[in-house]
């Protein structure tokens, strides 16, 4: 940073992004209020920045991607049913920060957008596995900034995907995992 601009910005100024610590115990203290209940599993997944090949892997080029120390992080447990309740702790997502759907209903929706990141996720993970047996309580926070360019919508789905493999012990081939 040069000298002239850093003089500029004081250090109240700079953001302080929470850690992964912070973020798993706000995600924890978010689903014990809204669930009554210890969240029984807890997955993240980075954001990520490409080095070279911006918006050349969709036309088979080369990229080389980085992951980044930002991450996005699921915590949940089991529901009786096949309900989904969603909340999100992030601040630059639309609202409404809590959305409830059946998993046999994962059809996009106009409101909130954030939710159909996930709704896609779960709709491609039963179209592998078929039909999950129970639903699931979830809370999402994240680090990763929203439209900033470092694949905030990627890493909510492999997050997403990570959280369906181990919460239902079911894995899909890794070359899906690449499509997020």
């Amino acid at each position: 940073m040069s000298s002239s601009l850093s003089s500029n910005i004081s250090k109240q100024q700079i953001k302080q992004l929470p850690t992964l610590e912070e973020l798993l115990q706000t995600a924890k203290e978010t689903f014990r209020q809204n669930f009554g209940v210890e969240p029984e599993l807890a997955c993240c997944a980075p954001g990520r920045v490409n080095l070279i090949g911006e918006h050349v892997d969709y036309n088979d080029g080369f990229v080389l991607p980085m992951a980044l120390p930002m991450v996005t992080l699921i915590v949940g447990g089991q529901r009786v049913g096949n309900d989904v309740d969603l909340i999100t702790c992030c601040t630059d997502v639309d609202e409404p920060k809590r959305v409830k759907f059946r998993l046999f209903s994962l059809k996009p929706s106009e409101k909130p957008k954030w939710s159909n990141y996930v709704k896609g996720v779960i709709h491609y993970f039963m179209e592998d596995h078929g039909e999950m047996p129970f639903g699931f309580n979830a809370v999402i926070v994240s680090n990763v900034p929203v439209g900033a360019g470092l694949s905030s919508s990627a890493a909510i789905e492999v997050a997403t995907l990570t959280f369906l493999e181990h919460f239902t012990g079911h894995k899909l081939p890794k070359q899906v995992s690449c499509l997020c």
